[in-house]
């Protein structure tokens, strides 16, 4: 029966009122859905979007979004090494960006140099193999062949490797700096089965190392702090990028400003599985094996070799990963080894070899990879001063101080700069700004320095435009600097362009965006993955979709205690709930004793007290009785509650108690009244208790987790809050989505049985 009546419903301001009451409870029912859509949300991301606050992740449509998530997971989160593979190009994650063209013939000339050129175990890392947080994608591979391997049982693995894992999950593998002198990649034991698992994977999984990039960032950028203006004018070599480094096979000749961070790098920082000798330095091998051990038999039972004397000794082609030999050949490098005799096997040289080797001319290279800007009309105004390309920034800086100074935007970054270009042209006493001149002079009236900031875009005064452009010309840095995106401003930039290069292969050329010659094209890792990522974008996506639920069941599946746990306490909770409550609420309602008010009264008071008041007192009892650790501790305190016999003993008394009269005339006990007849016509009431009972139970966390610190009696709550001190923020969310599930159900399920519990309690 409606509220409302048919008569009622007519009145427009009774129609107002109810649509008013939706409105509220809509507005209610929004405020609780948003943030539980938003922990939805912030489920499926990663570290780097974890601080875009919308309802649905960028990544899901925008595809840029997605190729930064991919890098972070394929670089295993380590921005050093997406700094080494794009030398000054980008410096985290979230600054990636895809290639404006791509080039499917170098993709394909990539992979067929590939197939033909074997790789070693140092030539790359294996993507996505650990993580921050987080089980990525090979991890979770190599753990799951782990288990197969050992019939999922954690001692055969120990035993087999001879480890102490007292888990699956503390069985990780993190290889970091494989650049390294130190970096040893082991062949036996339980890395060695790793090193194997490395050997396995495909293509896509494998993200080779680029030298180059990674001699540019650790041996030239820190001689200029990563400036590379500077760079050039203290080498005289005139790169326009970080990226136009080559670390060449053979040491530089005397004289050449590369040499002396070529030799540092190649005898002490680049592992020796990376470098070469050639033959000529045998000799000088011999000599230093023979000052060390004197005796062949020596060496022979040191390396485990057999040869006849020290003349038969010549530096190994294949160098082991670890052992004498090693050692001794890390030692010759260091400290003997001529530099004309040192070689680096770097994957982006023999790459350029191979490509040479095919093309035969630049000319050709180019054309078939079809590089660079095709038409003045696919170009585009950069909307900040482009940082990794030194002849675009030339231009672009040349164009904002020029032609484009109308379409500028100067940042309000520029104030400590502006405020000096004030003091210098209207000074006051102690070389401090003159605000009074200052003013007069720009038309403005400023009371106080912390206030002037410079005009964003040019001022239409003219004096003021003057002392603007003169500040754009002479003192602002190009970080200070904007474009806003117009239609003029492109196209004005495109005629800029037109006008300084002529042709597109002028340009082109000076840009640095096509080869002009074998010996200095860049390893060309930004298009190889952006390519391999754009073939696979249907699998990556799906991937961050269900990476972080993947860890949380792992966690709750393969360590199922808690969930045991979790089902055993809340099954006690019911049981203890539908039990002792309703005979004590029976006892006050059938018997009623004289002070049955203030008995109830009493236990109405507990729900004066936070639960937690009684944490303290109950854990020292439950500590005194010697029942930490068990079920006992988790229900027992929670078996009887005063709001529970409230409810039941208002329900018990409204049943008729000629019921009961008839029942004892006939014979019945106090038991089967109790049994048979109360409890049989409870059960509207006791669903409600049962279902009170499940959600304290289930959500019961800090008590449990001060009474059961036992990891094997951790309750599922508890198992979470351990997960969330060492998974990222966002698998913490899916493990809050998953907990979620069972009370959700609950209430889809259970809403009449809520409704009542509602009701019954006003209605007694």
């Amino acid at each position: 029966m409606s509220i409302i009546g048919k008569v009622g419903r007519r009145s427009a301001r009774v129609r107002i009122l109810n649509l008013s009451i939706h409105l509220v409870l809509i507005l209610g029912a929004i405020t609780m859905v948003y943030p539980f859509l938003l922990m939805v949300s912030a489920s499926l991301r990663s570290n780097v979007d974890s601080g875009r606050l919308n309802l649905l992740p960028k990544y899901l449509h925008n595809e840029e979004a997605l190729f930064q998530k991919y890098l972070e997971s394929r670089y295993n989160e380590e921005s050093s090494r997406l700094a080494d593979n794009y030398a000054g190009r980008w410096l985290s994650f979230a600054e990636a960006r895809l290639p404006e063209k791509l080039s499917p013939t170098l993709f394909n000339d990539w992979h067929e140099f590939l197939s033909a050129r074997p790789q070693g175990v140092y030539d790359y890392y294996v993507a996505e193999h650990y993580g921050r947080g987080v089980y990525p994608l090979n991890q979770r591979r190599y753990r799951k062949l782990l288990r197969q391997e050992n019939d999922n049982d954690l001692t055969a693995f120990n035993r087999r490797y001879n480890t102490g894992a007292q888990s699956w999950e503390q069985i990780v593998v993190e290889e970091k700096e494989i650049l390294g002198r130190n970096y040893v990649s082991v062949s036996d034991g339980y890395l060695g089965r790793f090193q194997a698992f490395k050997k396995a994977v495909g293509e896509r999984h494998r993200n080779h190392v680029n030298l180059d990039g990674a001699f540019a960032q650790m041996e030239l950028a820190p001689l200029c702090g990563g400036d590379l203006v500077a760079f050039n004018t203290d080498s005289g070599l005139g790169l326009n990028s970080w990226q136009d480094v080559v670390l060449s096979e053979s040491c530089p000749p005397e004289g050449h400003p590369l040499r002396p961070a070529w030799l540092h790098y190649v005898r002490e920082a680049l592992n020796i599985h990376h470098i070469s000798l050639s033959a000529s330095a045998d000799p000088a091998f011999q000599d230093m094996l023979k000052d060390k051990y004197a005796d062949v038999s020596l060496l022979n039972s040191t390396w485990h070799t057999d040869y006849p004397d020290f003349s038969a000794v010549r530096i190994p082609k294949e160098v082991p990963d670890s052992g004498a030999m090693v050692e001794d050949l890390t030692w010759f490098v260091e400290n003997a080894a001529a530099p004309e005799h040192l070689r680096v096997r770097n994957i982006g040289n023999e790459f350029r070899a191979w490509l040479k080797r095919k093309y035969q001319s630049v000319e050709a290279l180019n054309s078939a990879w079809d590089q660079g800007v095709g038409g003045w009309d696919k170009l585009t105004l950069p909307k900040t001063a482009p940082a990794e390309n030194l002849a675009l920034q030339s231009d672009w800086l040349e164009f904002a101080q020029g032609k484009g100074i109308a379409w500028l935007e100067l940042l309000p970054s520029a104030q400590s700069d502006w405020l000096a270009l004030l003091a210098e042209r209207f000074p006051g006493r102690g070389g401090k700004l003159d605000l009074v001149q200052a003013n007069r002079y720009m038309g403005s009236s400023y009371s106080s320095e912390e206030n002037i900031y410079p005009s964003p875009h040019l001022p239409r005064d003219n004096q003021a435009a003057k002392l603007w452009r003169e500040f754009v010309a002479m003192r602002s840095t190009p970080s200070q600097l904007r474009f806003s995106r117009q239609k003029e401003s492109v196209q004005a930039w495109q005629g800029f362009l037109r006008a300084k290069y002529g042709t597109t292969d002028s340009l082109n050329q000076a840009w640095h965006l096509v080869a002009t010659g074998f010996d200095n094209i860049p390893l060309p890792v930004q298009q190889i993955e952006a390519q391999t990522f754009l073939k696979h974008k249907g699998e990556i996506r799906r991937e961050f979709l269900t990476r972080n639920y993947a860890m949380v069941l792992d966690q709750m599946f393969n360590d199922a205690r808690s969930l045991r746990n979790t089902a055993i306490y809340t099954l006690l909770s019911i049981l203890l709930a539908v039990t002792v409550n309703p005979l004590a609420a029976y006892a006050l309602s059938r018997f009623k004793p004289r002070l049955s008010y203030q008995i109830i009264l009493l236990f109405m008071l507990t729900m004066a007290f936070p639960a937690m008041v009684m944490g303290i007192p109950n854990f020292l009892m439950l500590k005194r009785l010697n029942l930490l650790n068990t079920f006992w501790a988790l229900v027992l305190p929670a078996a009887a509650d005063g709001y529970f016999i409230f409810l039941l003993k208002g329900f018990f008394d409204s049943l008729p108690r000629e019921l009961y009269e008839s029942a004892s005339l006939d014979g019945a006990g106090e038991f089967r009244l109790f049994w048979q007849f109360t409890l049989y016509l409870s059960k509207p009431i006791l669903a409600v208790i049962a279902l009170g009972a499940f959600n304290a139970a289930y959500r019961n966390f800090l008590f449990a987790f001060i009474v059961c610190q036992d990891q094997s009696m951790w309750t599922l709550m508890v198992h979470i809050y351990e997960l969330m001190q060492r998974a990222s923020l966002s698998v913490g969310y899916a493990a809050l989505v998953i907990a979620a599930i069972p009370t959700l159900a609950v209430f889809v399920f259970f809403q009449n049985i809520i409704i009542k519990g509602i009701v019954v309690p006003m209605e007694k």
